[in-house]
């Protein structure tokens, strides 16, 4: 465990649960109810070598889609809400980092929406499974985080989309 108090699972009553962040960003909405063009907006988000990279609104919201994806994952380890989206930087393609902890990630990107979900271990994505069926019930643990079965799940939704990421067969690492 480093600086940042995450690592690649969550411990709960000796169990190690892996970490999972996802986030989704209908383009439609966004660019409706968002001028990120406007004086200041992307220094207050993204660092300067962020910046450089935004060439188009698609940029703009896959950087702000990997952010969120990796602050839902700091949130669920840390249990801490907190806005500081320049605490979370770009590292490299597909890499994200926070305090000095590397987060992995991938980006689906239509001309309808951008879907990312964020990893602390990069060897999970092969065992998550994606679900865009809003009607899927779920509950809120003691701690406001998604659940379904006893198994935590990353939830995202926004305009028109709405994404639940989870594992394929979810297995706890017992004991620790």
């Amino acid at each position: 465990m480093m600086g940042s108090g995450v690592t690649d699972n969550l411990i709960i009553n000796n169990i190690k649960i892996p970490l999972i962040g996802n986030d989704i960003i209908d383009l439609r909405t966004a660019a409706v109810e968002s001028n990120w063009r406007r004086p200041n907006y992307l220094s207050k988000i993204f660092t300067p070598e962020e910046q450089s990279l935004i060439k188009d609104d698609k940029t703009v919201w896959w950087l702000w889609s990997a952010k969120e994806s990796v602050y839902k994952i700091i949130n669920r380890a840390t249990l801490q809400r907190r806005y500081a989206p320049l605490s979370i930087t770009w590292f490299s393609e597909n890499i994200f980092k926070y305090e000095g902890e590397k987060f992995f990630i991938k980006s689906e990107i239509t001309d309808e929406f951008i879907h990312t979900i964020a990893v602390a271990n990069p060897e999970l994505f092969p065992q998550l499974e994606v679900c865009k069926d809003p009607t899927i019930k779920y509950y809120k643990d003691e701690n406001g985080m998604p659940m379904i079965d006893n198994q935590p799940v990353s939830i995202s939704h926004h305009g028109r989309y709405w994404a639940m990421v989870k594992q394929k067969i979810f297995k706890a690492i017992l004991p620790v």
